[in-house]
């Protein structure tokens, strides 16, 4: 089975902080037998030369051209295509990711087939392998991850049908929480199947401690941004050490405050308490992880948050809001405690609770370890992406053999 996976961004060897989750997803994808070959397709946008000072645009223009990620199973491609900035002549974009995808596909047909498309995001990247694997005849899987469901479709911004008609005609859906999927169906009516798959985390990588830490930390794990709840966090925090002057706060994740979020710590007296780190490692996330005694995510939109998956296998109570697909996987008062969004009184009431009280902590800890091993587990979710591929290629064989 050759897939070929269609991603907005993909990890690269200078820059792995790209959309890791779908890395690690081939990666253990290229560990089955049944998948002879993964290629995987993500069209960047050309950068001149003068754009090279700006970070976003120096970060696209540092992406090689194609690397091998597994020697002999797994290629990434990073085409370039031609964009203006924001939604602007969106159809010119569509138009040109069907091109690049199509003419990938096509440049297999007699070395590799291409035995089925999977886009990773319900937007541009859908519909352009919706319309190369229907000019191909070969079944198409697509992923909705939240971000194009939340953000776009249910707010109707520019572009939101592509989203909508990505779950309309697509031969599988996968959205990653039951609140994906209660959305996209009110906004469409699928006509191939529909599927809740829960991202999964590598166990390997991401366990409890072998002993419960007694440091008062709070790990945020995210881009430092007014949607994941940053300066949410930043208000209750000040309310926190009040109450736990030797609590500390870890934030992980880049800063696109351009330093706002550092100088208002400053003024509300609470930056010392705080350490910035910037993006990290899997790895070195996992550490902080078992180090700390619980994640805090008060973030305004979600689909199934990676960090709260990773922290609930690591044995990590979470303080996060009701929004997305986290009440999916966090249950309030088992496993974590969940906040209104932008109840900043609640936010430090949960995070005052839980640091007062290691016990209860642990316990939390545990049950969302156990939950984490049932149901987020990387492997099983993997193994149940190749049961799904091989059911939707037998499937859309025996049609196309019937016509």
């Amino acid at each position: 089975m050759h897939v070929l996976f269609v991603a907005i961004s993909f990890p690269s060897p200078e820059n792995p902080y790209r959309s890791p989750f779908i890395g690690e997803q081939v990666r253990l994808l290229c560990e089955r037998t049944q998948i002879e070959r993964v290629t995987v397709l993500s069209p960047t946008t050309a950068v001149p030369p003068f754009m090279g000072q700006f970070r976003r645009a120096a970060e696209k223009g540092s992406l090689p051209d194609r690397y091998r990620m597994v020697e002999g199973r797994c290629e990434v491609l990073f085409p370039r295509y031609f964009k203006l900035p924001g939604t602007l002549l969106q159809r010119w974009t569509v138009v040109q990711w069907r091109r690049i995808v199509n003419q990938t596909v096509a440049r297999f047909t007699l070395t590799h087939p291409v035995s089925i498309i999977h886009a990773n995001s319900g937007n541009v990247s859908a519909w352009a392998a919706i319309c190369a694997a229907r000019l191909h005849h070969i079944p198409c899987v697509v992923t909705y991850q939240g971000s194009e469901v939340h953000r776009i479709l249910e707010h109707r911004r520019k572009g939101w049908q592509l989203c909508r008609d990505s779950f309309r005609f697509a031969d599988l859906n996968l959205p990653v929480s039951r609140s994906l999927e209660r959305s996209l169906r009110q906004h469409a009516e699928p006509r191939g199947r529909c599927e809740t798959l829960l991202r999964g985390v590598d166990q390997t990588r991401f366990f409890p401690p072998h002993e419960r830490t007694s440091n008062p930390g709070v790990l945020f794990v995210g881009r430092i941004e007014k949607a994941k709840g940053a300066f949410d966090l930043l208000s209750a925090w000040s309310k926190v050490k009040l109450a736990c002057p030797d609590a500390s706060l870890t934030v992980v994740g880049p800063d696109l405050t351009n330093g706002l979020f550092l100088r208002e710590a400053h003024a509300l007296g609470v930056d010392s308490s705080i350490t910035l780190t910037g993006s990290l490692p899997p790895p070195m996330v996992a550490d902080l992880m078992r180090q700390s005694r619980l994640l805090c995510l008060p973030s305004h939109g979600e689909g199934t948050p990676n960090c709260v998956t990773e922290a609930l296998s690591c044995g990590l109570p979470v303080v996060a809001t009701r929004v997305g697909g986290i009440p999916d996987i966090v249950e309030h008062e088992k496993t974590g405690l969940l906040v209104d969004q932008g109840n900043i009184d609640r936010l430090a009431d949960a995070l005052v609770t839980l640091l007062g009280d290691p016990g209860r902590c642990a316990r939390m800890g545990e049950a969302g370890h156990a939950f984490a091993l049932e149901h987020l587990n990387a492997r099983k979710t993997v193994d149940r992406l190749v049961e799904l591929y091989n059911e939707l290629i037998t499937a859309y064989s025996g049609r196309q053999g019937a016509a």
